[in-house]
């Protein structure tokens, strides 16, 4: 199908999750374009020379690197973050909202004041995440394995050879930022419009947390992929066309 480029093309930041980096929306960012949307990437800290993951890094780095690759462009950007990446970039709204046009949730979490990744997964009795990841709090990291757990979890409609790719660009995750509780206020991170990209077969954060999420922090606009938790790498294409319908 052709994709038609759209009249009002967004300034585009792409934020990945947990134990992923800036590589995984790759297949992401040509078909965002050929919609006329202009498409950046980042490595949050703890990978790529940004500092060692553990212990050292914190929610509040995390936000404070989407907010310095926006800054300096002088431009109002749309933030996606997927599955960890929801909680950065709700936490770069309460710092600079003036600096985001929207917010759009991939299958991720969506955080109310005082919420953590933790505490949210802890509600989330439907997912299989617990059984495809190992966390070492002696290092202050949380890894995705064993890889046979992690490929039906996270990559659930890969193909072999994707879930490869995948897989052997993985790091371990800071787990500080996960744990701590988020402050956001109406005022700011609730100035910022929202949208929500649910996922309906996604195995590490289930549909019905995803939808207790929506239902707690309202979005104006709400898409839906049948697919599991990795769609920049499933579905490319779907997935940008489902990005610019909600933005």
């Amino acid at each position: 199908m052709e994709r038609r480029a759209t009249q009002n093309g967004k300034n585009i930041l792409l934020v990945h999750g947990a134990c992923h980096g800036a590589w995984c929306w790759d297949k992401v960012i040509a078909p965002l374009t050929a919609l006329g949307h202009r498409v950046e990437t980042l490595d949050l800290p703890g990978r790529s020379g940004r500092g060692a993951p553990g212990w050292g890094q914190s929610l509040r780095a995390y936000a404070q690197s989407v907010i310095d690759a926006v800054r300096p462009t002088g431009a109002r950007f749309v933030l996606v973050g997927h599955s960890m990446g929801g909680l950065v970039i709700s936490a770069a709204a309460e710092r600079a909202p003036e600096l985001f046009e929207r917010l759009v949730y991939l299958t991720a979490f969506l955080p109310s004041h005082g919420d953590s990744i933790a505490s949210l997964g802890r509600q989330d009795k439907d997912s299989d995440r617990a059984s495809a990841t190992r966390v070492s709090l002696f290092r202050g990291v949380v890894s995705i394995g064993p890889p046979h757990n992690a490929a039906e979890v996270f990559y659930g409609d890969c193909t072999p050879e994707q879930i490869a790719w995948a897989q052997s660009r993985l790091t371990v995750e800071s787990l500080r930022p996960s744990i701590g509780a988020i402050s956001l206020s109406s005022g700011r991170f609730g100035s910022v419009p929202r949208s929500y990209i649910r996922c309906t077969e996604d195995r590490a954060l289930s549909i019905q947390q995803q939808d207790r999420m929506i239902a707690r922090q309202p979005c104006d606009r709400v898409a839906t992929l049948n697919v599991s938790h990795s769609p920049f790498i499933s579905m490319p294409d779907r997935l940008a066309d489902a990005i610019g319908s909600v933005i």
